[in-house]
């Protein structure tokens, strides 16, 4: 067969609801349809993914988030659920024992449900940021024991809902706990995604040195652009944001929001997604309930630029 080049050939056309190269998406706090509608309106563009956590105490909170399958059964969004990979109130439970195969059952039951809502080709962060410290699932000292328990979970899962996608992700920068996170990749068969959180902290990207620490500082997000794409797969930039609070922050820090889209743009063909973090747990949230920019946001100049720029 021969085929010919027409204009509307050469055009790229992005199948994404929010016409960007890249699936564009966002977390609020206590999400829901109408209130991701209004951000995409707010910001001039469609959500194309929805982050969003359940509950982590118990392995029914895992197992069986029903409350938030319900609120986003039959949504035309892509989801990206958080997903412990143990609880975190239950004793004795551990990462040895997943990795045993102790816990496998749960994992079968965690695919049938979310199968059940029609939620069976969402994204799972399972055991996100596992290089730092403040998860019960960290893969400090036992790196391999992590990438175990991680088959064990993807195996259980995909009998019972093969379409899941099953995002391995890191925090930026080296971390407090697995100094080279590396160690704990499951292998390219039990992963679609790369994924990285990037803030703009650690440091805040208020000057163009300190931009490139973030960019192509140790394990910034060249390195795992790079990494991603030696394994396949596609890199996933699951929380970033604006941050006031805490270790280095960028504040109101408008050139921070341009240089991500910058790196988003650059990189549009190896990007599987990005999704900006909303929560005033970081401070630099755009607004909430429907109201953005303006007075509503500590982070004005920043909110104006995202809204602008996505």
């Amino acid at each position: 067969e021969i085929y010919t080049l027409s204009l509307h050939d050469a055009l790229p056309i992005s199948p994404n609801a929010s016409g960007l190269a890249w699936a564009s998406g966002v977390y609020l706090p206590s999400a829901t349809p109408a209130t991701i509608s209004a951000f995409g309106t707010w910001r001039g563009r469609a959500v194309d993914v929805v982050t969003a956590w359940g509950n982590r105490s118990t392995w029914n909170d895992i197992v069986d988030p029903a409350f938030l399958y319900q609120q986003w059964k039959g949504t035309t969004k892509k989801m990206a659920f958080g997903v412990p990979m143990l609880p975190e109130s239950v004793a004795g439970v551990s990462l040895q024992a997943c990795a045993n195969g102790d816990y496998n059952s749960y994992w079968r039951q965690f695919g049938t449900n979310i199968s059940s809502y029609g939620l069976g080709d969402s994204i799972i962060r399972l055991g996100w940021e596992f290089n730092g410290n403040w998860y019960k699932w960290q893969a400090t000292g036992q790196p391999a024991t992590w990438a175990a328990c991680w088959r064990q979970i993807v195996t259980s899962a995909r009998t019972t809902a093969p379409n899941l996608q099953w995002d391995w992700n890191v925090n930026r920068g080296v971390s407090s706990g697995l100094a080279d996170p590396t160690q704990a990749y499951p292998g390219d068969a039990y992963v679609t995604t790369i994924g990285v959180d990037s803030y703009d902290m650690w440091p805040g990207a208020t000057t163009a040195a300190n931009w490139n620490t973030q960019l192509n500082g140790p394990q910034g997000l060249n390195y795992w652009l790079t990494y991603a794409q030696a394994h396949g797969k596609k890199l996933a930039v699951p929380e970033w944001g604006n941050v006031t609070t805490g270790s280095s922050p960028g504040g109101d820090n408008p050139a921070y929001v341009t240089d991500m889209n910058t790196f988003f743009k650059t990189n549009a063909p190896s990007i599987a997604y990005e999704s900006i973090f909303q929560a005033n747990t970081v401070g630099g949230n755009y607004g909430t309930n429907g109201h953005y920019g303006g007075t509503n946001t500590p982070v004005p100049h920043a909110a104006a630029t995202y809204k602008t720029d996505f």
